[in-house]
């Protein structure tokens, strides 16, 4: 198996640079200058909205990739997965995919749920099911933090409120993924962190239990 938690961890990392990247930026303008004026809170605050988006991607592609290569019969440092009979392993990713496409287009990999029932149906011991029910809850309202940033229904906006007040204890004006991203982690005042690292830190932890 090729180390696609690292890959999953550079990209995430990326990720948050690109918002800490904005946020050094304004800092270290002086009041009163131009880019002082221009990075506005509402700004950086879009940044980690554009770093989040890119995050989460990443993680999708991350599941879908070690999944595919699962499915070949290809093993981690940490599990050897069986695929449930009548199957056997796919000779090629392409293979693999067509099979667990089955005449779709593509296939969503955001919601833990769906994974673990995917996994169910295909493997007798499939490290992505044990993996994400670890951290169903959460993985949840990080998917809906997602959703908040790419869409804008009303619905949308309600479970991005569920998901701010299940992390961060609090809703946040216009359910604003943003401002939740940017602020810090009150519930632990030792740990001076911002939530889009925090969730960028578990989703590696969870990477690396599936394919390091």
């Amino acid at each position: 198996m090729p180390p696609l938690a690292s890959r999953f961890v550079r990209d995430a990392q990326r990720s948050v640079d690109i918002a800490q990247a904005g946020e050094i930026a304004r800092s270290a303008s002086p009041l009163g200058s131009v880019p002082r004026r221009e990075l506005t809170t509402a700004r950086v605050g879009l940044l980690y909205e554009l770093a989040y988006l890119r995050m989460f991607a990443s993680w999708e592609a991350f599941l879908e990739d070690s999944f595919l290569r699962m499915m070949c019969g290809w093993i981690s440092a940490l599990h050897l997965p069986l695929l449930r009979s009548p199957h056997t392993p796919f000779a090629t990713i392409g293979e693999a995919r067509a099979a667990l496409l089955n005449g779709r287009d593509f296939i969503l990999w955001h919601n833990p749920n769906a994974v673990e029932r995917r996994c169910v149906k295909w493997f007798s011991d499939g490290v992505h099911s044990e993996v994400l029910a670890s951290d169903e809850a959460r993985l949840e309202w990080y998917a809906a933090v997602r959703h908040r940033i790419a869409h804008g229904s009303a619905q949308v906006k309600k479970e991005m409120d569920i998901a701010s007040m299940g992390l961060a204890g609090q809703r946040y004006p216009g359910a604003s993924a943003g401002s939740f991203l940017r602020d810090w982690r009150s519930s632990e005042p030792l740990i001076q962190e911002r939530w889009l690292r925090t969730i960028a830190v578990e989703l590696m932890e969870l990477a690396r239990q599936i394919a390091p």
